[in-house]
């Protein structure tokens, strides 16, 4: 296991690439520095000048949201900078915090912007977050297909052609394609969510192929046949979350501190629609030995925020760490017991990684920051 010399993440992390012993999400951000954002921004104002006006009084574009930071940001720069109308789409969640049902009521509110939300089958939603726990340790994968097909679908039937995403993960943060681009239409391979596994899933009747019907995206060839552009807003602007952060708060945005203390994270402003859907970040730890406190600590790192050195005691002390509420939540939805609940969990710790006493507790073989 290697960290990376700048910030803290691991070369466990799926598809990280390394140059002299830095991972390519450090050396990403520091282009940032270089390139000409000036360029970049009348390269994104020529685009939005072809779709303005494209449906006459109607809608200039569609922006995918969550209600977040980050998607407060996107509003505000395609809408206050660019000067667009755009449609904002979002998939709803299986349980709000009232901090996220508030953010999400101010971005509408604050920027004046009409929203379509897709709510999710919570028939299906219960079945979906049990087996994608216990068969590919992604509980939330049901959840996380949507909010990437729900946007592509329905600009698509309504014939909006301008789709704005925020990031590109891959090259953001880390992934197996991590060329910087502008165009989102190749989305569905980022591996953020995983290939559906019908015939596994289907088999115990439990589901139908109409139950996912939703999760499915379009692929590449329907993005072209219906003349879709879709892009990420962060090939036009600098990109960097803590930013996204304080540039929300002007609008309205508020952090979940004041609702709830969350464990295991080193920051109330992180996806904080929803407690229970933290159980997806939470699961990169059992198995890739990092999680939000990590990645949330590195950005802090890339953009100047804290020191390496500064973090390496916070992450050791949090990423470890599962919320209670998170597994509350969890269990109270599926059904599932605690014990069961743990005894899931156990198959997704990686035994190269984490040792286990004879009390069924996971101890780290690995030292945060230091090489092995």
């Amino acid at each position: 296991m290697k960290y990376c010399k700048k910030c803290l993440m691991p070369n466990t992390r799926p598809g990280l690439k390394f140059e002299n012993g830095v991972c390519i999400a450090c050396l990403n951000y520091e282009k940032q520095s270089s390139t000409d954002w000036n360029e970049r921004k009348n390269e994104l104002k020529k685009l939005c000048d072809k779709y303005r006006n494209s449906n006459k009084d109607g809608y200039d574009c569609a922006i995918a949201i969550s209600g977040g930071k980050d998607s407060h940001f996107q509003v505000y720069y395609i809408k206050e900078v660019m000067k667009m109308n755009p449609l904002l789409l979002s998939v709803g969640n299986i349980d709000w915090t009232e901090t996220g049902k508030n953010n999400f009521e101010n971005i509408s509110e604050a920027f004046g912007c009409d929203i379509i939300t897709f709510n999710p089958n919570r028939k299906v939603a219960k079945i979906l977050f049990k087996k994608a726990f216990e068969e590919i340790g992604s509980p939330t994968w049901y959840i996380d297909s949507l909010i990437y097909a729900f946007p592509h679908n329905i600009a698509s039937k309504l014939g909006i052609k301008l789709l704005v995403y925020g990031e590109d993960v891959n090259y953001t943060y880390g992934g197996k394609y991590d060329k910087e681009k502008s165009s989102a239409k190749f989305q569905s391979l980022n591996d953020v969510v995983k290939p559906i596994i019908w015939e596994k899933w289907l088999e115990d009747n439990e589901l139908t192929k109409k139950d996912l019907q939703s999760t499915i995206m379009l692929t590449p060839e329907q993005i072209e046949e219906n003349k879709m552009e879709p892009i990420y807003l962060s090939y036009f602007v600098p990109w960097d979350t803590h930013h996204n952060f304080e540039v929300a708060k002007r609008w309205g945005f508020k952090q979940l501190i004041h609702e709830y203390k969350r464990e295991g994270t080193i920051e109330e402003y992180n996806q904080i629609d929803s407690i229970g859907y933290l159980l997806n970040q939470f699961m990169k730890y059992p198995k890739f030995a990092h999680s939000s406190a990590t990645e949330i600590g590195s950005r802090w790192i890339r953009s100047g925020l804290k020191t390496r050195e500064e973090m390496i005691p916070v992450i050791e002390e949090h990423d470890k760490k599962l919320d209670q509420g998170i597994i509350e939540k969890f269990c109270t939805f599926t059904g599932i017991s605690t014990q069961k609940f743990w005894k899931i969990m156990d198959k997704w710790y990686n035994p190269e990684l984490f040792k286990q006493d004879t009390d069924g507790i996971w101890h780290e073989k690995f030292k945060v920051g230091i090489n092995n």
